[in-house]
């Protein structure tokens, strides 16, 4: 068993100048370098940035992660909080709860993770592709869109709110599905319980256009053909811990100064105490969200 955060040494991840360790050790408690994994009883795991975040949520989920300069829903401390924030998990005024992520199979292959969302996307400008989701116990829908994203309650915050979708509670073990720049007027979107014991949600490729991006939590990790059907299912938890100055997990990504949607994990080069966030630098370009398509 790890022990409490405030009493374990802390590892940060991130943190390319240093200046989160410094500012950890200042507040007296006691720093790892290196993987969290390579130490044994590391307490709380700091990650500075969203690419931070999603890789300790996939490598050492059991660990409690405090996000810190995350725009997207992860209730992340803003870095000008940050100091604050260590003084209260110094003190012990801290939460932590789990965060469902998601497993993921291409044709019964396993993939990997994804900790915020998931999108399938025409990698083409002015193309268009039709796809099905469906659950175990019925078909939801077969739709002509840009794509679809389906995303975690985490991201739910995130590219799937600027596409219409809500916004999920932390708590609740269900996804947010919904189409990008669908080719009709009404504006669906559906919310899916997430079950241990089954698949979630299944997404396929019809008929396609255009190429067919795969991205998994903004990183682009290929191509989808036709016919190839995209499984999601119940991948486990990551302990995420919070502080009073954790942001609402309600908040819209955009909603803090400097907020952007980062494609490929671009994140600062290094950390300092300003609302900036990550790199909007984008090499995959995702729809406008000036939805539906007439």
């Amino acid at each position: 068993m790890s022990p409490e955060p405030r009493n374990g040494p802390v590892a940060v991840v991130g943190d390319a100048g240093g200046a989160v360790v410094e500012l950890v050790e200042s507040m007296g408690l006691r720093t790892v370098s290196g993987n969290p994994t390579d130490h044994e009883g590391v307490a709380v795991t700091i990650a500075i940035g969203e690419t931070a975040l999603f890789d300790a949520a996939r490598e050492f989920p059991s660990t409690p992660v405090l996000p810190v300069d995350v725009a997207r829903g992860h209730q992340s401390v803003p870095p000008g909080a940050l100091q604050s924030a260590l003084g209260h998990l110094a003190d012990g005024t801290y939460t932590i709860q789990d965060r469902p992520i998601l497993s993921l199979s291409l044709d019964g292959e396993s993939i990997g993770l994804a900790v915020s969302d998931v999108m399938l996307v025409t990698a083409e400008p002015a193309h268009i592709s039709e796809y099905t989701v469906s659950r175990p116990a019925e078909s939801i829908s077969t739709f002509r869109a840009d794509g679809v994203v389906v995303a975690t309650p985490a991201g739910s915050a995130g590219y799937a709110r600027q596409v219409g979708g809500p916004i999920l509670s932390p708590d609740v073990a269900a996804l947010s599905v919904v189409p990008i720049g669908a080719f009709k007027t009404e504006r669906d979107h559906w919310v899916v319980s997430l079950p241990a014991e089954t698949w979630a949600l299944r997404v396929s490729v019809e008929r396609d256009d255009a190429p067919v991006s795969l991205l998994v939590d903004g990183q682009d990790t290929g191509r989808i053909e036709v016919g190839e059907t995209l499984t999601l299912a119940d991948g486990g938890t990551v302990s995420v811990l919070t502080v009073p100055e954790s942001e609402s997990a309600y908040r819209p990504l955009g909603d803090r100064p400097g907020a952007t949607r980062a494609v490929d994990g671009q994140d600062n080069d290094e950390f300092t105490l300003s609302p900036k966030t990550q790199d909007s630098t984008q090499s995959s370009t995702l729809p406008d969200a000036s939805f539906p398509r007439e």
